[in-house]
């Protein structure tokens, strides 16, 4: 960032809870910091490309401003006591703005409960190593058709200069629902245009199980269940085939909001074959959205679980 605060870009990934560090590295940071200084050898004449980079104004001024965050935290860190707890956490002020649309009774935007998505969701695969060089691309994906290749460069992508796996997760996270978007890359000694086209739902493919703020989005409209995909096996046994839903509950809440699925009578390892009556096939991240964005607080919804080769419908309340 320019002192002017002029934001040149950003770096810091992640894709998962095992493997946190798996998307960065001492390297790769070094290679986007590389970049980031050669925008700034070049500013201000370069302003007008970094325009895109700014950072978008929200509804509210503060995150303190969030009707959910609203005097939680103070200004002062409880050190000596509950240090974490006295601490607004980043994840939060994105769980406080999906909160404002679900307390209106409203269903939660996309680009809220898909944040950041990462360009794995186009087809795009990044070397940890390098600013924004590809490893892999998708067979028969969007990053496919579009012609993008191993080893491409990323120079710019909607004209904003590529500085890191982070930069493409910023356009991607600000492009539309269907969207084209045109990037360039250094491929050898040639600089090639490139237009990557986004269907229609394309954020739907992100899996959003491994972020922090998958946990109120259970409270929401899980009751607090979390859930595997099932098996071949446990498919052929309950009679799902590959295009119907077949989900193992992982985990049942105990307490509080996160225990009305155990209250509702669900148990650990029934597998759910509907839920509001859909029975096509949905992963668990696609279930939460579903649940996100189809259902309102206070509303009851039929899951149909086989429990023990038996079929039962139980009744899951959606909560705020």
């Amino acid at each position: 960032m320019n002192a002017d605060r002029t934001i040149y870009g950003r770096y810091g990934s992640r894709s998962s809870v095992q493997e946190a560090t798996k998307d960065i590295s001492i390297r790769g940071l070094a290679s986007s910091m590389s970049a980031a200084l050669a925008i700034h050898e070049a500013y201000p004449e370069n302003r007008k490309s970094l325009e895109g980079k700014q950072a978008v104004v929200s509804q509210f001024k503060t995150p303190d401003d969030f009707p959910s965050l609203r005097g939680k935290y103070g200004a002062a860190l409880d050190y000596p006591g509950a240090v974490t707890k006295s601490c607004m956490h980043c994840h939060q002020v994105r769980d406080a703005d999906r909160q404002v649309y679900r307390s209106a009774g409203q269903p939660i935007p996309d680009q809220l409960l898909f944040p950041n998505p990462l360009p794995e969701v186009v087809g795009l695969r990044f070397d940890p190593q390098w600013c924004a060089t590809i490893s892999d691309v998708t067979a028969g994906s969007a990053a496919d058709v579009a012609g993008f290749q191993p080893g491409d460069e990323v120079l710019t992508l909607e004209d904003q200069p590529i500085v890191s796996l982070a930069d493409v997760q910023w356009v991607l996270h600000h492009a539309n629902e269907s969207d084209v978007l045109e990037a360039v890359v250094r491929r050898g000694d040639q600089k090639l245009p490139m237009v990557l086209t986004l269907a229609k739902s394309w954020r739907h493919n992100s899996d959003i199980l491994w972020r922090v703020s998958s946990w109120p989005l259970r409270r929401m409209g899980t009751g607090g269940m979390s859930f595997d995909t099932a098996t071949e096996d446990q498919r052929q046994k309950v009679g799902a085939g590959a295009e119907k839903l077949a989900l193992v509950v992982k985990h049942v809440g105990q307490y509080g909001p996160h225990g009305a699925a155990k209250k509702a009578g669900f148990l650990q390892g029934d597998i759910v074959v509907s839920f509001d009556r859909r029975e096509d096939n949905m992963t668990p991240s696609q279930l939460l959205a579903y649940a996100a964005q189809h259902t309102k607080p206070g509303q009851t919804v039929p899951v149909v679980i086989v429990r023990e080769g038996k079929r039962q419908t139980l009744s899951l309340p959606m909560q705020d």
